[in-house]
C-alpha cells in the first residue's frame, strides 16, 4: 500500500511554516505542499497575544499570518489539530499521531517551542498559567475577568484582581503591562532585573523604575520559592520568606525548542535543530526554520537560536525559497521588538557577546528616549537597543551589521547631540 506523497512538507503550523508555504510557491506554482499545524488554528502572530488580543483590543482575525482563503487558492492542503511524532530522514517519511505515513521529498521543520515550565514547589496547582498559544490567552482572559470581579481586593484602592508573574523577560514584562491595563493588580518577579538576558543593569533599573511608575510592583533578586495555595494556587513565596498573595500565578521563564522530531534520527541539535545558513540540516532533504532553529549567522561566527517573530519570517523564508531550488542565505541583523504601555522597544544583535555598555541620552521614566550600544571584548559592536527611541533603525542596525569599531568615538556616541548618521559613516567595519 503506497503512503501519501506530497514533494513539500512543512511541519508546524505558524509563522516560519506559512513563511515558508508562501517562499515555495514564489518558485514553484505547481509541486503539492502539505503543512500539518498541531493547533486547530491557521498560522497566526503570537507577539499579539500578550498584548492587544489578550487586552481585547485586537481581533482573532488580525492574528492570521495569511487570509482564509489562501492555502485553497496557492493548493497548500493545511491540516490542523495533528502532530507529528516521528520523523524518518531515512525512508523520508514523517508519522502523525493519528498513526498516519506520510512521504516526502523535502521537509521542513518547523514546530516552534513550548513554554519552559516552572520547576518550583506547587508549580503544578491549578491556577497556574502559561501563554503561547490563542488557546491560552483565552484561558489568561477569562481568569482575569474572574479576578477582577470576585478576587482578592488590590492593596490601595479596593479594586480587585491580583497576580504574580514569574519571569521578568520579554514575555513577563509585556503581561505585566497588560494585566495592569485590564485592572489587574500585578507583581512581577524578575531575575537580577527586567530584561536581565539582553539589557545591562543601567537599561533593567531604569525598566524597573518604569514599571513601577505604571503600577507594577516588581521583585528583583528575589527568586519565587515555592507557589501556595489550597487546591489552587493563592501566592508565591520569595526567597526573603515574604509572600505574595494572589489570584492566579504566570510562568513565563522562557521557551525549550520543539525537537523530539529528531530522536532516533542521525540529525544534530543542541538547545534547537542545527541549521547551517541555508536552514538545512545534515540532511539535505531537512530543513528547520523558525523557534526550533538554531540557524548558523556568519555576523558572529556561531549557530543562534532566534525566538523571536522577526527571526520566524527571515528564516520560514529562506527554507522555504531553497526547498524549491534557490540559494537564498541567512546573513540578516537579528531583531526583536517590545511594547510595553507606551514604550518601544527595539534590539539588534547579540546580547551574550557584550562585555561592556554605554548609554546615548538619559534613562528618564517620565519622557524615555535613549540607546544602549553593548561592545565586545574585541571592540566591536555586539549588540545595540533603542527604548522609546525612533528614527534611526537604519543606523543602529548598521552598527551592529558591520561590527563597528567606535573607539575613539565612544563620548561622541553617548551624546545625543551629536548627528548619529555621521558618526556611524565614520567608524571603521569590524566584519
Amino acid at each position: 500500500m503506497s503512503l501519501p506523497h506530497v514533494h513539500y512538507l512543512i511541519v508546524g503550523g505558524g509563522l516560519a511554516a506559512s513563511a515558508a508555504a508562501g517562499a515555495i510557491r514564489q518558485r514553484d506554482s505547481r509541486g503539492s505542499v502539505m503543512m500539518i499545524g498541531q493547533e486547530s488554528s491557521r498560522p497566526y502572530h503570537r507577539p499579539p497575544l500578550s498584548k492587544g488580543y489578550l487586552r481585547r483590543t485586537s481581533s482573532r482575525e488580525s492574528l492570521f499570518t495569511l487570509a482564509a482563503d489562501w492555502m485553497t487558492g496557492h493548493d497548500v492542503a493545511l491540516r490542523t489539530g495533528r502532530r507529528a511524532v516521528r520523523l524518518d530522514n531515512g525512508r523520508h517519511t514523517v508519522t502523525l499521531d493519528s498513526g498516519e505515513e506520510i512521504s516526502f521529498d523535502q521537509v521542513l521543520l518547523a514546530t516552534g517551542a513550548s513554554p519552559q515550565p516552572l520547576s518550583i514547589a506547587g508549580h503544578a496547582l491549578p491556577g497556574v498559567f502559561y501563554l503561547r498559544t490563542i488557546e491560552d490567552a483565552e484561558r489568561l482572559q477569562t481568569a482575569v475577568a474572574k479576578a477582577v470581579r470576585e478576587g482578592r481586593p488590590h492593596r490601595l484602592d479596593g479594586s480587585r484582581g491580583v497576580c504574580v508573574i514569574i519571569g521578568g523577560g520579554v514575555l513577563g514584562v509585556e503581561l505585566a503591562a497588560s494585566l495592569r491595563q485590564m485592572g489587574m493588580e500585578t507583581d512581577l518577579i524578575a531575575r537580577n532585573w527586567p530584561w536581565a538576558k539582553f539589557a545591562g543593569e543601567s537599561t533593567g533599573r531604569f525598566m524597573t523604575r518604569y514599571l513601577e511608575k505604571h503600577g507594577v510592583v516588581v521583585h528583583t533578586d528575589q527568586p519565587a520559592q515555592r507557589i501556595e495555595g489550597d487546591g489552587r494556587a493563592q501566592g508565591v513565596q520569595l526567597g526573603t520568606g515574604t509572600s505574595l498573595p494572589c489570584d492566579f500565578v504566570i510562568g513565563a521563564i522562557g521557551a525549550t525548542a520543539n525537537k523530539d522530531l529528531l530522536r532516533g534520527t542521525p540529525l544534530g541539535a543542541g538547545k534547537a535543530i542545527i541549521v547551517d545558513d541555508h536552514c538545512r540540516t545534515s540532511d539535505p532533504a531537512v530543513y528547520a526554520a523558525g523557534d526550533c532553529a538554531a540557524v548558523f549567522d556568519p555576523l558572529f561566527g556561531k549557530h543562534r537560536v532566534l525566538d523571536h517573530w522577526d527571526n520566524a519570517t527571515v528564516t520560514g523564508t529562506i527554507a522555504g525559497a531553497n526547498m524549491a531550488g534557490g540559494e537564498a542565505r541567512y546573513n540578516a541583523v537579528n531583531y526583536f521588538f517590545s511594547d510595553v504601555f507606551d514604550l518601544s522597544l527595539s534590539v539588534w544583535g547579540e546580547g551574550r557577546q557584550v562585555d561592556r555598555r554605554l548609554m546615548r541620552g538619559t534613562p528618564n521614566v517620565d519622557s524615555p528616549d535613549f540607546i544602549e550600544i553593548g561592545i565586545a571584548a574585541d571592540g566591536r559592536v555586539a549588540q545595540v537597543m533603542a527604548v522609546g527611541h525612533a528614527g534611526d533603525d537604519q543606523w543602529l542596525r548598521q552598527l551592529v551589521g558591520s561590527r563597528a569599531r567606535i573607539d575613539g568615538n565612544e563620548e561622541a556616541f553617548k551624546d545625543p547631540a551629536t548627528n548619529l548618521s555621521e558618526l556611524v559613516r565614520s567608524c571603521p567595519a569590524g566584519v
